[in-house]
């Protein structure tokens, strides 16, 4: 069975649940302008993804924020690794749970992952905050440098760019990150998920 389509007329978790109940083997190829990937079945359950340095759950999670592209699944192509240990079902759970956090929460303070963040500096009247940083948000601090969009630094510290924005959102709520425009000559600000 050949199947393909367009992510305008199928969400990825509705393929998903379609290969799964069909108990279909093989690579199920995701392309569009945010992201691409491979998403591996065997018999109906996920064992491998990838997508762009992402494996695994991670993966999964980053290409099911795809809101437009193209999908390609080819039956029998299979994987020798295996980097997904969760069922489908609680894989798309968690998926629809992160996409919520996105579009109720996390964008409206971070619009699109193009933006570049860099370090505000405080008020002169302002006595200064103390914060507490896990070393996931030192990782994260320690790759801005004024240049680096935020899908940049995602990639820099192999984070995906919602585990990534998540860890900046308290920081920009707080004013203490802003996020700037890119030039003209930089790539064109793309939004992300829609």
């Amino acid at each position: 069975m050949d199947f393909h389509g367009s992510l305008e007329e199928f969400q990825l978790p509705e393929i998903i649940q379609f290969l799964s109940g069909a108990q279909k083997t093989g690579v199920l190829r995701l392309v569009s302008d945010q992201d691409e990937g491979d998403i591996y079945l065997r018999e109906g359950e996920i064992v491998h993804a990838t997508s762009d340095d992402l494996v695994g759950e991670e993966a999964v999670y980053s290409l099911v924020l795809l809101s437009n592209g193209k999908f390609d699944f080819e039956p029998d192509m299979t994987s020798a690794e295996t980097t997904v240990r969760r069922g489908h079902t609680n894989l798309l759970l968690e998926a629809a749970r992160r996409k919520d956090e996105w579009d109720n929460v996390i964008s409206l303070r971070i619009p699109n992952v193009d933006l570049i963040p860099e370090f505000a500096l405080p008020e002169p009247d302002d006595t200064g905050k103390q914060i507490t940083l896990n070393t996931s948000e030192w990782i994260v601090l320690s790759k801005i440098d004024g240049k680096r969009s935020l899908r940049a630094i995602a990639k820099a510290c192999h984070l995906s760019v919602y585990q990534c924005c998540r860890l900046l959102y308290g920081l920009v709520s707080t004013d203490l990150i802003r996020l700037l425009k890119p030039q003209p000559s930089e790539k064109h600000i793309a939004r992300f998920p829609d």
